[in-house]
């Protein structure tokens, strides 16, 4: 039995069983991407080849359509002047309305807002008129007549954002054909 232990032992440490080396594997390292060497690529035509004497064509985009730009700006001048229009009545309408209690035809004349669009012979520049006599010009107000500088606060800012709607309305030709005498449709 001695010499089987013996024998057993001599086999581990001729295998490197007792040696105080790191055995190290013999299975190579295997690379998940291979390098390849390079190839030489014959090069190909595109599919489409360009012309250089002809200009390239790009896609425009389809132009606004310019009805629908005219609805829109109207619709945000009638829901401005929806909110400024208390601010009107309570403040203009007495000397710039057919009802007013101090209107007269002269006055009118300047500015109507009977109907809307406005009329009278600012109706086409009422909004920068307005923005004048109510001071939002920097100036001194000078309307309404019999209390000026008594529209401010909120309620200017409500003038103010219906004279700007105007503007771009007016400046993108919503307005054409709006008869600056006789103002507009009824609203």
């Amino acid at each position: 039995m001695k010499q089987t232990l013996i024998a057993l032992v001599f086999a581990c440490t001729s295998c490197g069983g007792a040696s105080s080396k790191p055995v190290t594997p013999t299975t190579a390292n295997t690379d998940p991407v291979p390098m390849t060497e390079p190839t030489s690529i014959a090069p190909t035509e595109p599919a489409n080849p360009v012309d250089p004497a002809k200009p390239v064509e790009t896609a425009q985009p389809a132009a606004p359509d310019s009805a629908q730009i005219k609805a829109d700006l109207l619709a945000a001048e009638t829901a401005a002047f929806d909110k400024a229009k208390p601010v009107f009545e309570r403040y203009c309408a007495k000397c710039h309305s057919r009802n007013g209690a101090k209107q007269s035809a002269s006055k009118r004349e300047h500015f109507d807002m009977t109907t809307y669009p406005f009329g009278g012979h600012h109706a086409m520049d009422v909004h920068n008129e307005v923005r004048v006599v109510l001071g939002l010009t920097g100036n001194k107000p000078t309307m309404p007549a019999d209390k000026k500088g008594a529209v401010k606060g909120e309620e200017l800012e409500l003038i103010k954002a219906w004279a700007d709607a105007f503007e771009a309305s007016h400046e993108g030709g919503a307005h054409e054909g709006h008869d600056q005498h006789g103002g507009g449709h009824k609203h």
